[in-house]
């Protein structure tokens, strides 16, 4: 007999009980400096966009996000917001959950994916309400308010996996292994510097195959494949906001060569450095 969606929901997770814990609340204004910077987080992430509109590049794709939209973004998934060019900045509320990640539905099977977007730039679906509540709970000092802002995010995640049971559900996320989670701090802050798989294996006390297994297990990408999408998101803010030559950009970013810039950039967006530079160039 075939599973519906919501018998692969309750397999999944053993929804008997969904314990959400939040370890990040924010609410910020992103300028035009800001903006263009490239956003990972070790934890999904939900955001809701208050004030403002533009793209939001997420790893290949790019989206349209509005005032009202929700945007699920699974853990380690680059993304990135450019502001469209009639406004100065957007306002966005968001917060952090741990271990579990969202997943999409494919012939009645949970796949993976990297985000989930919803359009609500008619305000339907009233967000802001719990998003302003989860942040003023999670950041006051009242008691047991962690514990109440941990509550209306459970309350929203369920809300929302009832009203989009045909498209979503929820996994458990494993818990990162800290020298792996070391090991991509690392890259987060060199990947313009000349990094080989041998230096990081070194760093992480393991061999090599070890490394690349246990990195893949955490973040689904080896730790070299990890290393050029950084470096690829970087180059976009480049590309975006600086007139650099081709170049320029790739030794800025740690690439060896352009005609290799040019290539990997190519394979991983859809289009050269300088379509992409056309297309987006604020």
């Amino acid at each position: 007999m075939e599973k519906n969606n919501d018998q692969i929901l309750e397999e999944e997770n053993s929804l008997n009980h969904l314990d959400v814990k939040i370890l990040d609340a924010q609410k910020n204004v992103y300028d035009r400096k800001i903006s263009s910077r490239i956003q990972f987080h070790p934890f999904t992430y939900f955001y809701y966009l208050a004030e403002g509109f533009g793209k939001l590049s997420i790893e290949s794709d790019s989206i349209e996000v509005n005032a009202g939209d929700l945007v699920i973004i699974n853990s380690n998934i680059g993304h990135t917001i450019y502001l469209d060019e009639s406004i100065n900045s957007v306002k966005y509320l968001g917060f952090g959950i741990e271990s579990i990640s969202v997943a999409g539905f494919e012939n009645n099977e949970a796949t993976n994916i990297n985000y989930f977007h919803i359009d609500n730039r008619d305000k339907t679906l009233k967000f802001e309400e719990y998003f302003e509540d989860i942040f003023n709970e999670y950041d006051g000092n009242d008691i047991f308010s962690k514990s109440l802002a941990n509550a209306i995010a459970s309350t929203l995640v369920i809300n929302l996996l009832r009203k989009y049971r045909n498209s979503i559900t929820v996994k458990h996320d494993k818990k990162v292994n800290r020298q792996i989670d070391y090991i991509k701090s690392y890259i987060d802050s060199n990947y313009n510097e000349d990094i080989k798989l041998e230096d990081l294996s070194s760093m992480a006390y393991m061999n090599k195959f070890h490394l690349i297994s246990e990195f893949k297990q955490s973040y689904r990408i080896t730790p070299i494949e990890y290393l050029i999408l950084k470096r690829v998101e970087a180059s976009k803010n480049f590309l975006i906001s600086t007139n650099h030559t081709m170049e320029e950009i790739s030794a800025l970013v740690g690439f060896n060569s352009q005609s290799y810039f040019n290539q990997v950039f190519k394979k991983k967006v859809g289009l050269t450095p300088s379509q992409f530079r056309r297309k987006h160039r604020l």
